[in-house]
């Protein structure tokens, strides 16, 4: 992607066809999605261990280190990027990607996400600084965490749209399987009204809104520069391929 040249101008290209359903088939097509259902099957088949709660939560913490600050960048590079072509609606766009960002900041609720996972975390016996230790998570965890910080501040803006859409389609998937898990197995104590389920809960809650707002977003921004399309799925295409290698791993290290 280094030296990728976009011309905001142009109106038609090798992505012009491409829109919002084409994105999520994409993403639902993608072996990624496969090695997701594979470890969350194997999640839903017996608790974890401390030992693999700590490599579980270590590797999602890892993985989303940079996902709330780079959501929000990213409503305002698409704002940046509409604006000098269509200066009514740029905002609008780009607020159908800064709503997630609301939700994961904790506007919606009293904190951020990112307290809420440290306190389900707590409920569980894994301490902070053993989830945020980056040594306690698995490599491509790692890996996929440290190239989502580039990917929403310095790649295309829809290359960035790509990997958020992915990344959206991809969570949906995870926290409708892990809320249930994490209330089947009396070994975890929790209950739908435990303070420290909410981490769950809001998930559960938000993450369809956020898919429905992914595709709307992309359908305008594709209104706009139809020629981004191929951009666009590029960017979903290299998110995937990278989370399809984290839950491989996880599954490897976990239950093999």
């Amino acid at each position: 992607m280094d030296g990728t040249v976009v011309n905001l101008e142009e109106g038609v290209g090798p992505g012009a066809s491409l829109d919002d359903n084409d994105v999520d088939a994409h993403c639902g097509r993608h072996a990624a999605m496969a090695a997701l259902e594979v470890f969350n099957a194997h999640m839903a088949a017996r608790p974890l261990t401390a030992a693999e709660l700590t490599l579980f939560l270590a590797s999602m913490a890892a993985f989303n280190r940079h996902t709330i600050g780079g959501i929000a960048i990213l409503a305002g590079r698409l704002s940046d990027e509409i604006l000098p072509l269509l200066p009514t609606k740029g905002h609008e766009i780009g607020a159908h990607v800064l709503d997630a960002a609301v939700d994961e900041y904790g506007l919606r609720e009293s904190v951020t996400h990112v307290e809420l996972a440290r306190s389900f975390a707590a409920y569980l016996g894994i301490s902070a600084p053993e989830v945020e230790a980056r040594s306690n998570a698995c490599a491509s965890a790692v890996a996929l965490g440290d190239a989502l910080y580039s990917w929403y501040r310095h790649e295309p803006v829809a290359f960035a749209l790509g990997v958020h859409a992915a990344s959206e389609a991809t969570s949906v998937k995870e926290f409708m399987a892990w809320h249930d898990v994490f209330l089947k197995f009396p070994e975890y104590r929790f209950l739908r009204d435990t303070p420290q389920f909410e981490y769950m809960r809001s998930h559960f809650v938000h993450e369809p809104d956020h898919i429905n707002h992914t595709r709307t977003c992309i359908s305008r921004y594709l209104d706009v520069l139809p020629g981004h399309g191929t951009l666009l799925r590029e960017g979903a295409e290299r998110y995937l391929d990278l989370y399809q290698e984290m839950f491989h791993e996880l599954d490897t290290l976990i239950f093999k």
